[in-house]
């Protein structure tokens, strides 16, 4: 198993000080000149695979985020149940993966440039259990929403068609209409354009 790095193993708070200095453009000298005035010695090296570790994962956030935006646009006008359906099925994706990675009791963990060793202890497997009980929660509602957006859509239907016929029986009786031209006058009304 590959060794922590000297950064990883500083305390949070000095690790949190790397990041703001590296996010307002710090030089590696420069941050290696601070952490000396707070007695922590880190050799320039190891400041500089620190920041290509945060340089690749910020890459992979920007491109997450920007798959996310393109597929915002183009669900812009899509109901929102299919914008849910979309997220619980990337977030059982993204699980899966996980899951696929973590080596079994007789395997060593793969590590590499784009890969991390995933090992599942007794609360990690807890906290998967639960997103994946949370995305069957959510399917649920989501399914459960879909029918009842639909029964009130069929009731307002249905409550528009009934006004169209009463309004059409007033004039049929009176008209002596025919049941085509009954039937006309209701879709006219129906639609908006009588």
């Amino acid at each position: 198993m590959p060794r922590q790095s000297t950064i990883r193993r500083l305390p949070r708070d000095l690790r949190d000080q790397i990041g703001a200095l590296l996010d307002r453009g710090r030089t590696l000298d420069e941050i290696r000149e601070h952490l000396a005035t707070l007695g922590a010695e880190i050799s320039r090296s190891a400041l500089g695979r620190y920041k290509q570790q945060i340089d690749k994962v910020s890459e992979r956030i920007r491109r997450s985020r920007e798959v996310a935006e393109a597929l915002v646009r183009n669900l812009g006008d899509e109901p929102e149940s299919k914008t849910t359906r979309l997220n619980v099925e990337l977030m059982h994706s993204v699980l899966t993966d996980m899951l696929t990675q973590i080596p079994g009791p007789d395997e060593e963990p793969k590590t590499g440039d784009d890969q991390v060793a995933i090992t599942l202890d007794p609360m990690g497997a807890m906290l998967m259990a639960k997103a994946l009980d949370h995305l069957a929660k959510a399917k649920k509602s989501d399914a459960d929403l879909i029918g009842k957006l639909r029964d009130q859509a069929r009731k307002e239907e249905e409550q528009r068609l009934a006004k169209s016929v009463d309004a059409v029986g007033e004039e049929a009786k009176n008209e002596q209409l025919t049941a085509v031209e009954i039937l006309e006058r209701v879709r006219a009304i129906y639609r908006g354009e009588a």
